[in-house]
């Protein structure tokens, strides 16, 4: 079976929202961000949002790849990277208007909000500490579609980010799940920092997650094919 990369383009948003939602289904704490939602709000929720991300973050050095199964066409993986970018005076005043925007949204019916404040609130915190947008190479999102996982097409959205970084001499951070977080490291990323979100908190269950935050120095050895205790 063969796989090929492509750029994402606005026809793409079904797919790109398919295999996100399948893909995050079980994550362990963007699963309970909405426990009374109705499917079709979720849906629509996520297809404006990539909608948004397809046609607008190129702005922000956003570049969105899907892989592709030859044989029968199906996009089965995507991953968006953010490189460096540097904003003109209109572009930052537009970036901070639509953040204000976003603020103002209407929680959607049935989520949980105090969960996702928290989420939210650490997630750009981290960002804040740790990303440069003018030097630093971002792997915002990585998602493959369940039915293909464990056939090395993460790795194959990983290489061409990684490669620009190590040409460019930067640094690249990631937030990392528990599924993603062994082949993060086998691919030179080091824990810098990480969320903790009391679930208990937000009646979502019991105990604490954690959420580690990664940053991988330029030419960072690669670790594939050995064993990392976890």
């Amino acid at each position: 079976m063969a796989f090929t990369l492509h750029p994402v383009g606005p026809e793409d948003v079904l797919d790109i929202t398919r295999i996100f939602q399948s893909a995050f289904a079980n994550d362990h704490i963007m699963s309970h961000f909405y426990p009374h939602t109705p499917e079709h709000l979720k849906w629509d929720q996520d297809f404006q949002y990539f909608s948004t991300q397809i046609t607008e973050s190129a702005a922000y050095g956003g570049h969105l790849t899907k892989v592709v199964e030859e044989n029968s066409g199906k996009t089965v993986a995507f991953s968006k990277w953010d490189f460096p970018y540097a904003l003109t005076a209109e572009q930052r005043e537009e970036k901070k208007r639509k953040e204000r925007e976003n603020k103002l949204k209407k929680v959607v019916e049935g989520s949980n909000e105090g969960l996702m404040k928290d989420f939210f609130a650490q997630l750009s915190a981290g960002r804040e500490r740790w990303l440069v947008p003018e030097k630093t190479f971002f792997l915002h999102m990585l998602a493959v579609d369940p039915a293909y996982q464990r056939r090395g097409l993460g790795s194959m959205l990983i290489r061409p980010g990684l490669e620009d970084a190590d040409k460019a001499g930067a640094q690249t951070y990631i937030e990392a799940s528990p599924d993603g977080m062994p082949l993060y490291l086998k691919h030179g990323w080091e824990p810098v920092d990480k969320m903790v979100i009391d679930m208990g908190k937000h009646g979502a269950g019991s105990g604490v997650e954690v959420m580690p935050c990664l940053m991988r120095e330029a030419n960072a050895p690669n670790k594939l094919g050995k064993k990392i205790g976890l």
